[in-house]
């Protein structure tokens, strides 16, 4: 059994997701489907293109922790990148555009062909159907490693949300073709090196992600064990001004226990590989909790200004409890605290509210096609 629901975009972008029996079928499918739908609602309110696909969800043990395998094709370099250039609407696409040579062949595998995703493909007005089951992508979750809601309720699991939005990200183009060195994907054009060239390797550890070959915004994952259009976040301090463990949705290796939807970076990849962002898009500022002694047992908890719409919480025993309760300042920023003989433990949450809608997808019919299948995907370990 599956069930096909329509999750409705007030923007362009609409993605219609079929859920597999593996959900359906499963007691805590509903809530494991609101925390999909909540991960493409995410994507449709940041993306405004008037485009559709169809993905497919699965629960699937044989995965680290979320897999993507997409269909896609590929096209003449030279026509992709007029694609490309054409589809420019921001800041980031004119800087960046601007660094790529307008050749037959691309910069960096000097290869007359890219391989690009069904999606991206669509959007640029390239050919691209759907693949030969009826769908652009397959999206597999590893259910029993999740947290389904949020707050995360276990600290030991991963956010479903979180690791759906990697996933969706990569169907969408945030994919490279390493460790192919023959062939690139499109946001291969926007790796460089601390010297500010463009690299395509797999050796070494030096691999940044630029929309304008200046700025390097987010470490690439260089592990074979991860994907290598992934970010590397973690226990980092690469550049001036830089401060390491602030988890980012598109890690390769991402912790438990956070709740992220898509960040600046996120969205600055989907931007340089054609989609438009939204005018309205905040930042997802990661905050930190400042907290000093205001009076007699008391003290004050405060955290970025910008970082908004997050809630305090507190625990008493990180070992032996994993139920976080609200504190009674809410979202109060600064809040102040009374001083207590007993321990606590403090955490800033953002809640999130999925929608779902009920729709229905024809039958597929498996057939052969020359359409490529490629596979990405989020591991579990910290390396």
């Amino acid at each position: 059994m599956a069930a096909c629901w329509l999750a409705t975009s007030a923007h362009g972008l609409t993605i219609i997701p079929t859920f597999d029996g593996s959900i359906t079928n499963d007691p805590n499918g509903a809530v494991m489907m609101a925390a999909i739908n909540h991960a493409i609602q995410v994507e449709q309110s940041n993306l405004l293109d008037n485009v559709t696909l169809k993905i497919h969800f699965t629960n699937d043990v044989s995965v680290g922790l979320g897999q993507s395998s997409s269909w896609g094709n590929d096209y003449t370099y030279s026509t992709f990148l007029t694609a490309l250039k054409a589809s420019a609407t921001s800041r980031n696409d004119t800087n960046g555009y601007g660094k790529i040579p307008n050749s037959s062949t691309d910069p960096l595998a000097g290869g007359n062909n890219i391989y690009v995703n069904k999606a991206p493909a669509r959007l640029l007005g390239l050919t691209a159907t759907t693949g030969p089951d009826g769908f652009d992508s397959t999206i597999q979750l590893k259910m029993t490693l999740m947290n389904f809601t949020r707050p995360p309720g276990d600290p030991n699991k991963y956010d479903l949300a979180q690791v759906t939005e990697h996933e969706l990200n990569e169907v969408l183009g945030i994919s490279s073709d390493l460790p192919i060195l023959t062939e690139i994907s499109p946001i291969d054009l926007f790796r460089y090196t601390t010297n500010l060239v463009r690299t395509y390797t797999t050796n070494g550890d030096n691999a940044y992600f630029s929309v304008d070959g200046t700025n390097l915004l987010a470490r690439y994952n260089m592990d074979s064990g991860g994907d290598y259009a992934d970010w590397w976040s973690v226990g980092l301090n690469w550049l001036a001004g830089q401060i390491g463990n602030f988890p980012q949705v598109q890690d390769a290796f991402s912790g438990p226990g956070n709740a992220l939807d898509n960040g600046s970076n996120e969205l600055a990849a989907l931007d340089v590989v054609g989609w438009t962002i939204a005018a309205t898009f905040t930042p997802n500022v990661v905050p930190s909790i400042k907290i000093v002694r205001s009076g007699l047992n008391q003290f004050t908890l405060s955290w970025t200004n910008t970082a908004t719409g997050y809630l305090l919480q507190e625990n008493t025993n990180l070992l032996t409890s994993a139920t976080w309760i609200a504190s009674a300042t809410g979202s109060t920023n600064p809040a102040v605290i009374v001083s207590t003989p007993a321990q606590k433990f403090y955490r800033l949450y953002k809640p999130a509210t999925p929608a779902l809608a009920l729709a229905k997808i024809a039958p597929f019919d498996l057939a052969t096609s020359p359409d490529q299948l490629k596979i990405h995907r989020i591991q579990t370990p910290q390396p």
